[in-house]
C-alpha cells in the first residue's frame, strides 16, 4: 500500500504544477520542485495565502516575474498529531493567456461596435463630422479630407482640435493625395479612405501620433461605418441641393425662398430686396426656341452668381423671374450691389450670342419693416423698370 501511494502522489503532482505545504506555525516544510518561485514571488505568495484552517479553498495567484498564473486549492490536514497546510498548484498560465485574448478581443469588439454606434446616431449632421470621431478613436492628432469639386478645385476639410476648411486649385499633388491606395503614406500621413463616393473623389487621412491606433485604423469596421456616413452625408447633400435649387441656373428655387421668406430671412436689421425679369423671353422662346431662351435664363443668372455670397442669395422664381435677397445690407450697400450687378451683366452680354436684358427693382428695409410691403415695391420698381427699358431708357 505505501508503493501504491506514493504512485498517487507522483500521479498527482504530475497533473497538478506542483505542491508545497507548511506547518501549524507557517514554516515553509515542503516545496515540490517543479515550483520556481522568486525570492519576490515567495514573500509575495506568503502574504495571501490563507490563513491555516478547516476550510479549503481556491483562489488564484501570480507570479509577475516569471509570468506564470496559477490556480490554487490550499486545505488544512491533521496529520500525525499536527496541522500542515497544503497548496496544491495547477499552472493555467496558457488559458490566463488566452482568456486575456479573448478580454482584448471582446474589448476592440466592444470598442469598435460603440465607435460605429456614436458615427450612425449623427446621421443628420454634416458629413465632415465623423473626422474628430475618427481621429479622437485612432489617437490621431491630425484628420485631413480631400474632395474633389467639378469646377476644378479640391475642397480640403482638417480637423485638429476644431475644423478648417478650404478650397486648393487641382494640381499634380492634390491628384496624387486623391489617388493614393489605402494604408500608403504621403508626407508622413497615412491613407484611411481613398475612394469615389457618390459623384465626388474622396481621400481621407490622419497624423500619426505617440497614442495612435494601427488596430483601430485597419480595422475594416471602422472603414466601412466611416465610408458609409461620408456617402450618406453627401447624398444627403445632393437631395437637400436638388430640392432647394434651380437644376438650370444653380440658384436657388422658389421653394427655398418662401421657406426663407417664413421666417423673414432671419430677422436682419437690414435687408436688401432686388426683384429682376428678364425681358422678351416669351418671344424669344416663341421665335427661336427654348433652348434659345434658356441660353437666356443662364446669362441672367451668371450675373446674379457674380454678386452672391454668404449674405446675399440669388431665387429663380420661376420663368424669367428673379430675386436678389442681401442681409444685413443698409440703402448704401444695396446700391453698390446693384452696380456690380449691372456691370456683370453687361460683361457677360459682351460675349454672348444675343444679348439678355434684364428690369430690376428694389427695396431696402431697416428696422421695424414689413417684409410683404418691400416685396410689393421692388416688385411696382420692376415693371416701371421694363417700361423704361421698353421705351429705350436706362435708368430705374
Amino acid at each position: 500500500m505505501p508503493r501504491i501511494d506514493r504512485l498517487i502522489q507522483e500521479f498527482v503532482k504530475s497533473r497538478v504544477g506542483g505542491v508545497i505545504v507548511f506547518d501549524a506555525a507557517g514554516g515553509m516544510i515542503y516545496a515540490d520542485e517543479r515550483i520556481v518561485m522568486s525570492e519576490k514571488a515567495k514573500r509575495s505568495f506568503d502574504r495571501r495565502r490563507p490563513e491555516i484552517d478547516e476550510t479549503r479553498k481556491v483562489w488564484e495567484f501570480t507570479d509577475t516575474e516569471d509570468g506564470k498564473y496559477y490556480r490554487i486549492e490550499t486545505a488544512a490536514i491533521d496529520f500525525e498529531g499536527g496541522v500542515y497546510q497544503c497548496h496544491l498548484f495547477t499552472d493555467v498560465s496558457d488559458y490566463a493567456t488566452l482568456f486575456q485574448d479573448i478580454s482584448n478581443y471582446s474589448r476592440h469588439i466592444a470598442d469598435i461596435s460603440n465607435f460605429q454606434s456614436n458615427i450612425m446616431a449623427k446621421l443628420t449632421q454634416p458629413f465632415e463630422v465623423c473626422l474628430a470621431d475618427l481621429a479622437i478613436f485612432c489617437g490621431s492628432t491630425k484628420a485631413v479630407m480631400y474632395m474633389e469639386q467639378e469646377d476644378d478645385v479640391v475642397v480640403c476639410i482638417s480637423y485638429n482640435r476644431k475644423y478648417i476648411k478650404k478650397t486648393i486649385p487641382r494640381s499634380e499633388y492634390s491628384e496624387e493625395l486623391l489617388s493614393a491606395k489605402r494604408f500608403d503614406m504621403i508626407d508622413g500621413n497615412y491613407c484611411f479612405l481613398s475612394d469615389t463616393l457618390g459623384k465626388h473623389r474622396c481621400a481621407v487621412y490622419l497624423t500619426r501620433s505617440h497614442e495612435f491606433s494601427e488596430d483601430y485604423f485597419r480595422d475594416a469596421s471602422v472603414y466601412n461605418v466611416i465610408r458609409l456616413y461620408i456617402e450618406n452625408g453627401l447624398l444627403r447633400e445632393e437631395i437637400i441641393f436638388t430640392s432647394e435649387h434651380d437644376m438650370l441656373t444653380g440658384l436657388f428655387n422658389k421653394g427655398k425662398f418662401l421657406a426663407m421668406k417664413e421666417n423673414d430671412f432671419g430677422h436682419p436689421r437690414h435687408i436688401f430686396i432686388f426683384n429682376l425679369d428678364v425681358n422678351n423671353l416669351k418671344t424669344v422662346n416663341d421665335t427661336e426656341g427654348h433652348e434659345a431662351g434658356d441660353r437666356l435664363i443662364v446669362q441672367a443668372a451668371r450675373s446674379i452668381h457674380a454678386v452672391t455670397g454668404d449674405e446675399v442669395m440669388g431665387f429663380r422664381m420661376g420663368g424669367d423671374e428673379f430675386m436678389l435677397v442681401a442681409l444685413n445690407c443698409d440703402e448704401e450697400q444695396g446700391r453698390m450691389i446693384h452696380v456690380h450687378w449691372c456691370e456683370a451683366l453687361a460683361k457677360i452680354n459682351e460675349t454672348a450670342e444675343k444679348r439678355c436684358v434684364i428690369a430690376c427693382g428694389y427695396a431696402c428695409g431697416t428696422g421695424d419693416y414689413d417684409l410683404d410691403e418691400l416685396l410689393a415695391e421692388a416688385d411696382s420698381r420692376m415693371y416701371e423698370n421694363k417700361q423704361q427699358l421698353k421705351a429705350g431708357k436706362n435708368g430705374l
